[in-house]
């Protein structure tokens, strides 16, 4: 099983890679989402998105948009983890169907609860922010 961690920022991706790695996840990391599309076109593995909103080339919500279409990814669970944490960004990442809206700066034993119960959910892609 792999998680594909998306994120622009080095030190946030570092952090992630240490703290899901420790659990014994396999990761695969994108900066952006033209990478994270390409890497779920090449592996079959990955069952969980980790998700920045904000990064160049392709955004997060983008990204969204693109997994929604195909039939092959659009069960992913995504979380959302990003610094956008306004209202109405929520709201728009709830209605797009992420598993989980989690605003930066967070708590890593939040992080992991929430990546635990999103791959031990047999429900999909479900709003549960």
């Amino acid at each position: 099983m792999a998680i594909l961690l998306v994120d622009d920022d080095p030190s946030c991706m570092e952090i992630m890679c240490e703290a899901l790695s420790e659990e014994g996840y396999t990761l695969v990391k994108a900066e952006n989402g033209l990478q994270a599309l390409a890497h779920l076109g090449e592996r079959k593995d990955i069952e969980l998105i980790l998700l920045d909103r904000m990064m160049p080339m392709m955004d997060g919500m983008s990204l969204i948009g693109e997994i929604e279409k195909s039939q092959k990814f659009k069960d992913i669970p995504i979380i959302m983890q990003t610094a956008a944490g306004a209202e109405h960004q929520v709201i728009e990442g709830a209605s797009a169907g992420v598993y989980y809206y989690l605003v930066k700066p967070y708590d890593y034993k939040h992080l992991l609860a929430v990546v635990r119960s999103a791959i031990g959910s047999n429900t999909g892609r479900k709003s549960a922010s």
